[in-house]
């Protein structure tokens, strides 16, 4: 039995990705496990225990930004961390990082045990952690082509893409009957009619301020123009008060409707939630956020590139903006669902699955 450890926390992001790699592996070997690592502070306390799968927690480390007491006591931190890391890790035969917080620590551990190493870089600028983990990994993956200009062994990483949910990747092979009917059921169960179009504004698993705050002052001027409104708040937000065409909800379990249901979407442009805008083949307007190393406007290129996206910097978002834009987004969306194709993308699960197996000496 190969028991592999997921390593990956603190936001859907790192973990549903991690998540769905481990389902394709367990659909199709019987004799491998799956276990995570992750913090006791992340989104993974709920979507890993849901998910069926053991999960390890060890210390938080994030790299302070800048220069103040929290960089001193670091160190320190990394290294119990790292302590805590290589005793989960002892009997493992294979670990799988999809970068966060929890990352450095688990890959130096491996480096240190000897354990075999596969990352996944999920953005199109790699992350601290992954550039740590990629100069000693047995094997670089990425979803973004543009990740090989770093040069190193990124100019070697295999380009897989970005696994998520099984659902969402069906979406645009997906018969008429078929998306109608689910269409349909899902604008009778959040009670929204049809005949208008809809605006589906979300900015990740905790929300997004920005986004929200806009959709406050928009809102009334948006339903008196005949939209419905599907809004992901966020699970660490105060959920707004529903009204007719009005849809606040805390937290998003069924993002495949959702895309089926929306005619245009507003949201930040994660690695995840770009990859998933491609799949289901929407049209959005992406609101980067603006924090990082601009990992999230190069994370939408691609969806702009096509014409499937445009964007909108953090600074300009607005609920003025909104009301004075919305038109003319609803419009490109609609000429762009019009014109949409079927995804011609193999599952990233999948194909990270295969690379996963060929490591451990087996034949997929």
């Amino acid at each position: 039995m190969h028991r592999i450890l997921l390593v990956g926390g603190g936001t859907a992001g790192h973990v549903e990705p991690a998540l769905a790699v481990a389902n394709w592996l367990l659909a199709n070997r019987d004799d491998l496990s799956c276990e995570f690592i992750g913090t006791k502070s992340g989104i993974e306390q709920d979507l890993v225990p849901a998910a069926g799968l053991k999960l390890h927690t060890i210390l938080k480390t994030p790299l302070p930004r800048k220069l103040n007491l929290r960089l001193l006591f670091w160190p320190f931190q990394l290294a119990v961390a790292i302590v805590q890391a290589a005793k989960i890790l002892r009997s493992a035969d294979l670990v799988i990082g999809f970068g966060g917080y929890v990352s450095a620590p688990c890959y130096i551990a491996t480096r240190i045990l000897g354990t075999k190493l596969i990352i996944h870089e999920a953005n199109a600028i790699p992350g601290w952690a992954n550039k740590l983990g990629a100069k000693f990994a047995n094997e670089n993956l990425i979803a973004f082509k543009s990740s090989t200009s770093f040069g190193g062994k990124w100019s070697r990483a295999k380009l897989v893409g970005m696994p998520i949910r099984s659902e969402i990747f069906e979406i645009s092979n997906m018969g008429k009957s078929d998306r109608s009917a689910l269409w349909t059921q899902t604008y009778r169960d959040l009670d929204l009619d049809r005949t208008k179009p809809t605006i589906f504004i979300f900015g990740g698993s905790l929300g997004a301020q920005t986004l929200n705050s806009a959709v406050a002052g928009a809102i009334s001027v948006l339903l008196e123009k005949g939209f419905n409104i599907i809004h992901g708040v966020g699970s660490k937000n105060e959920l707004p008060k529903a009204r007719p065409g009005y849809v606040p909800l805390a937290y998003i379990s069924d993002m495949a409707n959702m895309y089926i249901a929306s005619d245009l979407v507003i949201s930040r442009g994660g690695a995840v939630t770009c990859a998933e805008l491609d799949a289901a083949n929407s049209y959005a307007l992406i609101v980067p956020l603006p924090i990082g190393n601009g990992e999230q406007s190069a994370n939408a290129a691609d969806l702009i590139a096509k014409g499937a996206a445009q964007i909108c910097s953090n600074s300009e978002f607005t609920s003025e903006w909104l009301i004075s834009n919305i038109d003319q987004l609803i419009s490109k969306a609609e000429e762009w669902n019009a014109m949409r194709a079927p995804s011609t993308q193999k599952p990233a699960a999948q194909s990270i699955g295969e690379i996963i197996l060929q490591s451990l000496g087996k034949s997929a």
